[in-house]
């Protein structure tokens, strides 16, 4: 078991440090417009990469590690961060009529929600490994895979009301860019959702049914988790890399409809002017 566990983390380090490349790649094309989806994106990478050389350093020197639990089970947080960030570029390519300051609201209360379930996790995975398997231990543990849960469940209804009509306009200089960040993130979410299965799963038994195979078992762990994870990776990476380019249609766009972005207050400014112009006129001509 010890020989199949440390097999799985060389390969998981292996295939992250691949796939932390092209994540790089996809947070400088992608720059402030996709900052928050393939910047998590990458802290998620960067964890899993910590994550298997621990275990690989554990085996190595023969020594039981008591952070690995920690790690894999903070591991889920970035990652639904990470679709929540490009489903939030996806919502402003699609259609950048939105009302922003709403928009921003949103996805800082959700980050919020996200940091609230990742924060109760860590306190009750600690108070598991120090041995502290009292009842507030069991329940603050309890709550923060709730609270996890609860946070998927959103991120799929959010993800469904962007699909919406109401939530597009098709004259959008990105909306085509937009509409494959959306399905990206479409694709990810049943693979979250199975992660996420295994992530809550295994901390329940982790409470009351520490010695069960559940926890051990390697196929289940690479099937559950291992797995679900990558292909959540590669369709963000895949949808980012495809939508490379996404900042230059944006500017593009504009610069055909002749209005530089970023501009739109200045704009509006030059009208206001412009209409105190006009009713200055009208006033010295009466």
């Amino acid at each position: 078991m010890a020989d199949s566990t440390n097999s799985l983390a060389i390969a998981t380090l292996i295939i992250y440090l691949i796939l932390i490349q092209p994540v790089l790649y996809c947070l400088w094309k992608h720059s402030k417009r996709g900052f928050l989806g393939y910047f998590l994106l990458n802290s998620f990478c960067l964890l899993r990469i910590i994550g298997s050389a621990v275990v690989i350093h554990a085996d190595a020197t023969h020594t039981t590690n008591k952070n690995t639990l920690l790690i894999n089970s903070i591991g889920l947080s970035p990652l639904l961060l990470a679709c929540a960030g490009v489903l939030h570029e996806a919502r402003r390519a699609r259609n950048p009529k939105l009302a922003s300051r709403l928009e921003s609201f949103l996805v800082i209360q959700y980050h919020l929600l996200v940091s609230a379930s990742l924060a109760l996790i860590i306190v009750g995975v600690v108070n598991l490994e120090s041995g502290k398997t009292a009842t507030p231990a069991s329940t603050v543990l309890k709550a923060g895979a709730a609270v996890l849960a609860l946070s998927w469940i959103l991120l799929f209804l959010w993800t469904i009301m962007s699909m919406g009509s109401f939530q597009r306009d098709i004259n959008a200089p990105a909306y085509a860019d937009g509409s494959k960040l959306l399905y990206g993130v479409v694709v990810a979410l049943p693979f979250m959702a199975l992660r996420l299965a295994y992530g809550v799963t295994s901390l329940m038994l982790e409470l009351d049914h520490s010695s069960s195979t559940f926890l051990t078992s390697v196929p289940i762990k690479v099937i559950l988790s291992v797995v679900p994870e990558i292909f959540v990776t590669i369709a963000l990476v895949g949808v980012g890399i495809m939508t490379r380019n996404i900042n230059r249609v944006v500017a593009g766009g504009y610069k055909r409809a002749g209005v530089g972005e970023g501009f739109q207050m200045g704009a509006q400014r030059e009208q206001g002017l412009a209409s105190k112009g006009r009713m200055t006129e009208r006033v010295n001509e009466r």
